[in-house]
């Protein structure tokens, strides 16, 4: 997809140009055609211009796109450390029934599950998340109780750093490469101050 030459123009917030990078990639997608509920993408107050558009792709006929609930921050960097410490934070209208989110890329899931806590902590029901394409972690999207359960033994002072409800398994895999929370803290602080943001 990123290859594509409509790609930039669509992640800049384009909307023909991601409607017809949808068009082209996605000519049918049929898998919710049954859905009642909304269709909801990630939203931003500006730029990507492509999860409203495959929403608008794929929504089907009893369904409705709620494009209200809008993402309020963005992150400081793409790498998996920022990523990891990085809270998504939303406002926006939740009507009550069942949702299906949207986005153009999973990679670690972080601002999907945090749309999706958003939604239900709101009387929404999120029943799936779909995404066109994903990192090289998977699309795995939240842990069992022996990941968290590993997690939980690995770290025990995890809830100090994080929300266990906001974590998915990529982002589980990523943190279990440090030998403990203080170090993953450190690359995080090292990569802001290279970064000068502070």
């Amino acid at each position: 997809m990123q290859k594509h030459p409509l790609y930039c123009l669509a992640k800049e917030g384009e909307p023909n140009a991601a409607a017809n990078l949808i068009e082209e990639l996605f000519p049918s997608y049929t898998l919710f055609r049954k859905f009642e509920g909304y269709v909801c993408p990630v939203m931003r107050s500006s730029g990507n211009a492509i999860p409203l558009a495959f929403a608008k792709s794929f929504c089907p006929l009893a369904a409705e796109i709620n494009s209200d609930i809008i993402l309020q921050n963005f992150r400081t960097g793409n790498s998996l450390v920022s990523r990891l410490f990085y809270s998504p934070e939303y406002a926006g209208k939740v009507s009550q029934g069942n949702y299906i989110i949207v986005d153009d890329v999973f990679t670690t899931g972080k601002t999907l599950i945090s749309l999706k806590n958003y939604i239900e902590a709101n009387g929404g029901n999120v029943i799936a998340c779909v995404t066109i394409g994903s990192g090289r972690w998977g699309l795995s999207f939240q842990p069992d109780r022996f990941t968290l359960n590993l997690l939980l033994n690995t770290f025990k002072d995890i809830n100090s750093y994080f929300d266990i409800a906001s974590l998915t398994i990529p982002m589980i895999r990523f943190m279990m490469r440090y030998d403990s929370l203080w170090s993953l803290q450190m690359s995080y602080s090292k990569q802001i101050s290279e970064q000068g943001i502070f």
